[in-house]
């Protein structure tokens, strides 16, 4: 299986340099949009990044908003604002060609206990507009993990929407931080509906984003459960410096290259 490498590239940051790279290494580029983003883009230079996407080919992925955002937050203006961005980012993913989207569902440690219920019913009502018109915009989302310790509290989000447009990325620096459970649980809850992996290492203090083996994530549990799947997710590096991206992309490279004979 020859895995489909893709790099999350801030659009402030986004140039043709940035670009090149991409096509030279193989790559394909996530967008990715944070609030001031959708405020400050002009056609003008929607349409001039759209040519440059069209250029090269890419058809890329894009990461929505976060900062901030939580569906489903007390405040119902919170949560319209939430509703808001997520539905720009679709407005977004139309226009770039996207055909896949992640977004953070907006839980966290503030979320605990007896007061996740009340959390993913709003959520869900929140969420369930932005999945009604992914799926019309023929949209995929996946809700990335977080803060979580396990994986229940996004597998019963996951279990309200259909599974052919909603499904789950799999951050492997934020399991590092936060994941109380082992990787198996996750990959064995989850694995079905795995569209996409952030894939970053950390040495499980700060959120490092650092090169394939610079730090201490325990990748060979996932990369043992990729190659017994029929298909492989999106593969997705978070990191800003390319020499990281280099050495990651040939790690990724070695682990699904065919063994000698």
């Amino acid at each position: 299986m020859k895995p489909e490498i893709f790099v999350n590239l801030s659009f402030d940051h986004l140039s043709n340099e940035d670009l090149d790279f991409l096509a030279i290494q193989g790559l394909h580029p996530e967008l990715y949009f944070s609030a001031d983003h959708i405020d400050n883009l002009t056609e003008e230079h929607r349409r001039r990044i759209l040519g440059e996407l069209k250029n090269r080919g890419f058809r890329p992925s894009l990461h929505a908003p976060f900062y901030d955002l939580n569906s489903g937050a007390h405040d119902s203006k919170l949560r319209a604002i939430a509703l808001e961005r997520l539905n720009w980012a679709l407005d977004a993913a139309q226009a770039f060609r996207a055909d896949q989207i992640v977004c953070h569902p907006g839980h966290g440690p503030w979320v605990l206990g007896r007061q996740f219920p009340n959390w993913l019913e709003r959520a869900r009502k929140t969420l369930s507009e932005v999945v009604k018109r992914a799926g019309e915009l023929n949209l995929r989302i996946a809700f990335e993990n977080i803060y979580d310790t396990d994986p229940a509290d996004l597998l019963e989000l996951l279990r309200a929407f259909p599974e052919k447009h909603v499904g789950f990325c799999f951050d492997l620096g934020h399991f590092n931080l936060f994941s109380q459970a082992a990787m198996k649980v996750w990959l064995d809850a989850l694995g079905p509906r795995l569209f996409e992996c952030h894939i970053h290492d950390n040495l499980g203090a700060e959120d490092d984003h650092i090169a394939i083996g610079d730090g201490n994530v325990n990748f060979c549990p996932l990369v043992q459960w990729l190659k017994i799947q029929p298909g492989l997710p999106r593969l997705t590096l978070e990191m800003e410096q390319k020499t990281h991206v280099i050495k990651s992309v040939a790690r990724i490279r070695e682990w699904f290259a065919p063994a000698p004979e």
